[in-house]
């Protein structure tokens, strides 16, 4: 059974502030163990003024708009191609059908207009700014600390996909079913990150972008 968390868009909204422990969390524990204040953890994730000059910083944001719509359109394709190409040969597709049947779905069921309005807004400030800040600004960051770029981008972007396609919440159908798709913009983020000198600009504006066009269309 689809697990529908956007059932009551109140609910949903909530959920969305909750996604502020991707950061608060991370940062609490990376001080401890880093012996770091939380503050220096909190910049780290990149929380600092920003120096660059205001047309360095429109030319990413026009970068992550770009990126976002470049994402959108080729979603359906990369859904498809392991939906439909990989997953199905290898497993059928009464297997594809039982993945879906387990998935979790964000999508507001009947909002109001404010309702609508507020996740949209959220989608950025909340979602993209959190998870980005996280899995590209925290977790790939302090895994390239370790070893190199190539492997923490596969382990941030493997991470990334398990958060939305939690173990706890789902069968191993929908893990595999919907692994590939989240991995691959995983993928493509940190890559976005990597191009803009580490910049989380570009890949929240994309990101938040991804998730609203997803939303209304």
């Amino acid at each position: 059974m689809v697990i529908e968390l956007g059932a009551n868009p109140w609910i949903l909204i909530g959920l969305m502030f909750a996604e502020l422990l991707l950061i608060f969390i991370p940062a609490f524990i990376a001080s401890k163990l880093e012996d770091t204040s939380f503050k220096d953890e909190m910049m780290f994730m990149g929380f600092k003024k920003n120096q660059d000059p205001i047309l360095k910083i429109l030319t990413k944001i026009l970068a992550g708009i770009i990126i976002g719509f470049i994402f959108f359109f080729i979603s359906g394709y990369i859904a498809f191609f392991f939906r439909n190409i990989i997953i199905e040969n290898i497993f059928g597709s009464g297997f594809i059908k039982k993945g879906q049947e387990g998935s979790i779905t964000s999508e507001p069921i009947k909002p109001s207009p404010i309702q609508i309005i507020i996740i949209i807004i959220l989608q950025f400030i909340m979602v993209a700014l959190c998870e980005e800040t996280f899995f590209r600004g925290f977790l790939l960051k302090k895994i390239e600390k370790r070893v190199k770029y190539f492997y923490a981008t596969l382990i941030s972007s493997i991470c990334f996909a398990i958060y939305h396609t939690p173990p706890f919440l789902v069968p191993i159908t929908t893990i595999i079913v919907y692994f590939g798709y989240f991995f691959t913009f995983g993928i493509l983020l940190s890559i976005s990150f990597k191009i803009f000198n580490y910049s989380l600009i570009p890949c929240i504006i994309a990101h938040g972008l991804f998730n609203t066009l997803i939303l209304i269309f």
